[in-house]
């Protein structure tokens, strides 16, 4: 409570939502989240899913203001940002927001992608959705009342493209500011959708800045979706992420999340399957490195029957890096002959690096499948051995090994370039590692 009256309040939801033009309904759910804000405690370090992280870190009342005032500016990019990030890489549909303003704005016909505020009446069940923890609530809270810099993606029922869409978000950075984006993502009945949602912040490397962003996906009935986060914080950032997929009946989701960037970061990636004959396939990938702390917990959460959820995530880590990872698998009452799985691999690439894994099932249904399995260790001195004694110096045979743990996540990135790119970054990091 006594932190709270540091946070920014009413003046900026005001301001943001004049600047913004919303409806007020909006503007009231911002007001009430800011109470609801107040009211709430902290995570409890007794708290499972939150005691490994020190969740004070995200707190905007430690020093961290609003990045609204910077939203006006015009983003600075270096010769090799504007070509990694403003320039198509190939066949794709490239849509560019840079501190709040379009960069580029091609759109396939019969796709919206707007400002959420020019067609928030049409979302209004989306974004007044709970379902959250009081702990969940705490930090979403804030981004529910600053969120400033929102995008909407709406596709109308029966719509299809052969291409994907690659929608990139941009800010530049300044110490201790703090950004509040806000993404909703709804998939009209029939609709089949290929996304590739990229984040990166972009300003000094020592330049502490605060992240608290929320996704939205609602997939209506027969919806297929192919959607993959990419995220490249800078190397000072602290993000929390609340990102939620609501599948109605037989809608089918791949899903991919993949984590470069930030210092720190809590992500919370809940699957949520309302209907019955809804699918999907999940998938994370984080590669650490320096003193990154990485703290993932997903949810697959099975409320009607006959649905399915497969779920892989894995973690290589050098240096000190640090991964923690709580999955769990819930299985309503009413959610008969469901079937899901999770794994979790972690590969230690260092003495220094660790990882910490916690499946969870929650199971109140009969007539289901559940399975899980994880794994955390070195690279394996057999697999090394057998490349050297074909020659290969220890160095790139461990590359090797590295790269082919890496390949099924990159795998799920759906379009060949960008599969390119990351296989790039990540063996540039370990070479230089």
């Amino acid at each position: 409570m006594a932190s709270m009256a540091q946070t920014p309040g009413s003046d900026l939801i005001e301001q943001t939502a004049k600047r913004l033009q919303e409806p007020a309904w909006l503007t009231d759910l911002r007001r009430q989240a800011l109470a609801r804000h107040a009211e709430l405690p902290w995570p409890h370090p007794s708290d499972d899913i939150w005691r490994r992280t020190d969740v004070s870190l995200l707190d905007p009342a430690k020093g961290f203001a609003p990045a609204a005032a910077s939203l006006q500016q015009a983003i600075q990019l270096t010769e090799a940002q504007a070509a990694a990030f403003t320039q198509p890489l190939g066949g794709e549909t490239l849509i560019v927001r840079a501190n709040g303003s379009w960069l580029a704005e091609e759109r396939p016909r019969g796709l919206t992608i707007t400002e959420l505020a020019r067609a928030a009446d049409a979302v209004r069940p989306i974004l007044e959705a709970d379902g959250l923890t009081p702990a969940e609530q705490k930090l979403a809270s804030l981004n529910d009342a600053f969120h400033h810099d929102d995008v909407l993606v709406d596709v109308p029922g029966g719509w299809q493209a052969d291409q994907p869409v690659r929608l990139v978000h941009l800010w530049s950075v300044a110490a201790q500011q703090a950004l509040y984006p806000l993404t909703v993502v709804r998939v009209g009945a029939g609709s089949r959708l290929t996304l590739i949602d990229e984040y990166a912040s972009l300003g000094p490397a020592d330049a502490a800045h605060l992240i608290n962003a929320r996704i939205e996906l609602v997939l209506e009935p027969s919806a297929t979706v192919h959607y993959v986060r990419l995220q490249r914080w800078g190397a000072a950032a602290r993000e929390f992420l609340l990102q939620r997929a609501t599948l109605g009946r037989g809608a089918t989701l791949t899903m991919a999340n993949i984590m470069l960037g930030a210092a720190l970061s809590k992500a919370h990636l809940v699957t949520r399957f309302a209907e019955p004959d809804a699918s999907s396939q999940l998938y994370g990938f984080v590669f650490g490195h320096g003193q990154q702390h990485v703290d993932q917990h997903t949810l697959q959460d099975h409320q009607a029957p006959h649905t399915t959820s497969d779920l892989h995530f894995r973690a290589a880590l050098q240096d000190s890096s640090r991964m923690v990872y709580t999955g769990l698998i819930r299985i309503a009452k009413e959610a008969k002959q469901t079937n899901a799985y999770q794994a979790n691999h972690n590969l230690l690439l260092s003495r220094t690096a660790k990882a910490e894994t916690i499946p969870m099932l929650e199971i109140l249904a009969d007539d289901v499948q559940c399975k899980h399995g994880a794994s955390i260790g070195p690279i394996d001195d057999e697999q090394a051995f057998y490349l050297m004694s074909r020659g290969l110096p220890r160095e790139q045979a461990e590359r090797l090994i590295v790269m082919g743990f890496v390949e099924p996540m990159i795998q799920q990135v759906p379009f060949e370039p960008l599969q390119e790119r990351l296989r790039q970054e990540i063996e540039g990091s370990l070479r230089q590692a």
